[in-house]
């Protein structure tokens, strides 16, 4: 049988060291970036190796490319070669897309089908972290996607409400509670516009103890008006921060290339400024196998009147 790999083979992208990997692996996480360079990143979910090459020049898959170091003793069971953006994955070896991963001791549905988001944002790890230090009774999840903050939550005890207008990933966030025996009333499910769902439960006087605002550049806006994030954020915010119980903690995170973290700190202060809220901020926090140009900027800010 013909090797999958071709020649000659790119410089190998850089992988985590041995001792951040069982650091990692020790708080019940098999899905992170195992390695990573400008041109290639190497994704660990679970038992299955996923290389994605960056276009316009994607690279050509080589077994010197997807090797882990000797010091990391893992070997992956499947191994898919991916462009970015591409239609197709080219399974190396193994086969199959679909699979079960953990983070932080949780289990958590993955698809690694070409077109598909997989499920789970690994870079959010620590922040979801910090949500689970808070201990919050009630969190808001705002485009949750497949509600990965929102099971977080409902494991250490919280009510959690995850808003998103994907009737699929909200359909996929549902197993998640399920994989993870979280039920109950006090978990509410909404597919909805965030936009007009944040005044509404700003009119009803409802409050939480954290609210997780990680929203998109851009979303087709269905029969409303298209999302864009430079246009939008500034109102979200204020909403936010009228629905931030006392002492609570509201993290807002911008996955947009363009936004520095000076220029989202700015506006954030801003808001809050207009609020009247006493407050303090900190740095949303990074995974230590992500580089700081794959990270999103954002902050958490910890409501303190």
């Amino acid at each position: 049988m013909a090797s999958p790999f071709r020649n000659p083979p790119a410089a190998p992208p850089a992988w985590v060291t041995g001792k951040i990997w069982k650091e990692i692996e020790a708080t019940g996480t098999d899905a992170f970036l195992a390695a990573w360079s400008p041109h290639l990143r190497l994704e660990r979910w679970g038992s299955t190796l996923r290389a994605v090459t960056s276009r316009p020049d994607p690279l050509p898959g080589h077994a010197s490319l997807v090797s882990p170091p000797e010091e990391i003793s893992w070997k992956p069971e499947r191994i898919l070669w991916q462009g970015e953006g591409e239609p197709t994955t080219q399974p190396l070896t193994g086969d199959g897309g679909k699979l079960e991963v953990r983070e932080l001791g949780l289990r958590y549905g993955i698809d690694l089908s070409p077109g598909t988001a997989p499920g789970l944002f690994p870079d959010q790890r620590e922040n979801r972290l910090v949500l689970r230090s808070l201990r919050p009774a009630s969190v808001l999840n705002l485009f949750a996607h497949t509600c990965a903050f929102g099971v977080l939550a409902a494991s250490t005890g919280a009510a959690t409400l995850n808003i998103d207008t994907s009737a699929r990933s909200l359909e996929r966030g549902r197993e998640n509670y399920r994989r993870n025996q979280l039920k109950g009333a006090e978990h509410r499910f909404w597919k909805e516009d965030v936009r007009k769902a944040l005044p509404r439960l700003v009119r009803r006087g409802e409050t939480f103890d954290a609210v997780i605002l990680d929203p998109p550049t851009f979303a087709h806006g269905g029969r409303g008006r298209a999302f864009r994030i430079e246009r939008e954020l500034g109102p979200m915010l204020a909403s936010c921060c009228r629905l931030l119980a006392p002492r609570g903690a509201l993290l807002v995170s911008i996955n947009e290339s363009t936004t520095q973290a000076r220029e989202l700190e700015q506006q954030v202060r801003s808001i809050l400024l207009q609020e009247r809220l006493s407050t303090r901020l900190e740095p949303a926090r990074r995974p230590p196998e992500v580089p700081a140009v794959r990270m999103p900027a954002g902050f958490w800010v910890f409501r303190e009147d």
